[in-house]
């Protein structure tokens, strides 16, 4: 399977399952290891890639983000912790996301491919959300609130770019056995 199909499945799977709330999640810790496990192909893929150490150590980081809260204990604590305890929980994920939004916007630019602006429109949602979440929990700005689904929209974009792009060859992709030339 295409490296960016790992990272979509990984995506679709922490965004749309919901943990349980007496069992361990289960659900979030899948999602992150298939989301590390098309990363690790994806750097192999194309070795060049841009920020590749960042996204290796977000990517890993996530990981371990989602496996020390996935207890249900860890999760009633996150429940009544302080927002920003929350929102830095979600920044290792959102950050990855950010990151290879933004790296893979570069190579799809690099390789002439009309798709490359909207992996930084998803870059540029996610972080206005992330930036919005500060603002309105720590400076008080109760404006912005609802700014995090335009970060969701972008988080659903980079699972839609996954899906589509996947199979690009500036995406990590290997060519198929009838595009190879003699």
């Amino acid at each position: 399977m295409k490296p960016l199909y790992w990272i979509a499945i990984g995506l679709a799977v922490v965004v749309f399952t919901a943990a349980p709330d007496d069992k361990v999640d289960v659900a979030e810790v899948l999602g992150c290891l298939l989301v590390l496990i098309g990363w690790i192909r994806l750097a192999r893929a194309a070795p060049d890639i841009r920020l590749r150490l960042t996204l290796g150590y977000l990517a890993v980081l996530a990981l371990a983000v989602a496996i020390a809260l996935s207890p249900p204990a860890a999760r009633d604590w996150l429940d009544d912790a302080d927002p920003a305890v929350v929102w830095a929980s979600s920044l290792p994920a959102l950050g990855f996301q950010a990151t290879l939004c933004h790296a893979l916007g570069t190579r799809a630019r690099a390789a002439g491919a009309r798709s490359g602006w909207w992996w930084f429109l998803a870059e540029a949602a996610i972080l206005v959300a992330v930036v919005a979440n500060v603002l309105y929990d720590g400076a008080g700005w109760r404006w912005l609130y609802g700014i995090g689904t335009v970060g969701l929209a972008g988080v659903l974009l980079v699972i839609l770019l996954c899906a589509l792009q996947g199979s690009a060859p500036w995406a990590g992709a290997e060519p198929a056995a009838d595009d190879v030339s003699p």
